[in-house]
């Protein structure tokens, strides 16, 4: 009678080998997504015009609405809509207006126009978005009689910022070829806060 030493052994059939293959795979994609950095989101370009409505406004009040902790801004200027019509910059001020209600801390500085001069009226693109600011709790500040503030520039978190040639206008959000874009950078961020602190009146502990 003969001994066998071993028991024969029985090949797994190839489909079997190649879902067991990418089963093992997987669980090594996943593995490394799980305990790998976490990847930086690529910027996100926001364009203005035909094709493109309300792109701005949508993609800034997102950002509005995932603030934490901080949101500041330079802005040369903010036209609101008449009082009480639900217009893109209305809809961007009342966001800013509920961060602030939540306890995220709101920082703007806006251009205060060239000086009057002699025969000419005062510019007063500021006044009104400075009161409704300054009314709804948010630290709202003008920069130097002698400098422009032309930035447009928002900055959330420390970490993410959008910035680009849109200023809260209506016309600069739905109807002209205005381009900008979100970047997550936490030393691009850094920057542009030190660059805000230069305003007077800014607050950097804010």
């Amino acid at each position: 009678m003969a001994w066998r030493l071993q028991p024969r052994l029985r090949t797994w059939p190839p489909l079997a080998l190649t879902l067991f293959a990418a089963a093992v795979a997987a669980l090594c994609v996943l593995a490394l997504g799980l305990w790998g950095p976490t990847r930086t989101p690529p910027p996100t370009l926001i364009l203005s015009g035909d094709g493109h409505p309300y792109a701005y406004a949508r993609g800034a009040e997102r950002l509005i609405a995932g603030a934490h902790k901080r949101i500041w801004m330079l802005m040369y200027v903010i036209h609101m809509e008449e009082k009480g019509e639900e217009g893109p910059v209305n809809g961007l001020m009342q966001a800013l207006a509920a961060a602030a209600a939540r306890g995220v801390h709101v920082q703007v500085a806006l251009d205060l126009g060239e000086p009057a001069k002699f025969g000419q009226e005062p510019d007063l693109k500021h006044v009104e978005a400075e009161r409704w600011l300054y009314a709804h709790g948010i630290h709202v500040m003008l920069d130097e009689p002698n400098r422009t503030t032309h930035a447009k520039v928002m900055i959330v978190d420390d970490s993410i910022v959008l910035m680009g040639s849109h200023n809260w206008t209506r016309s600069a959000i739905v109807e002209n070829r205005e381009a900008s874009v979100v970047l997550s950078d936490a030393g691009i961020a850094k920057d542009l806060e030190d660059y805000c602190a230069s305003v007077p009146g800014w607050d950097p502990t804010y």
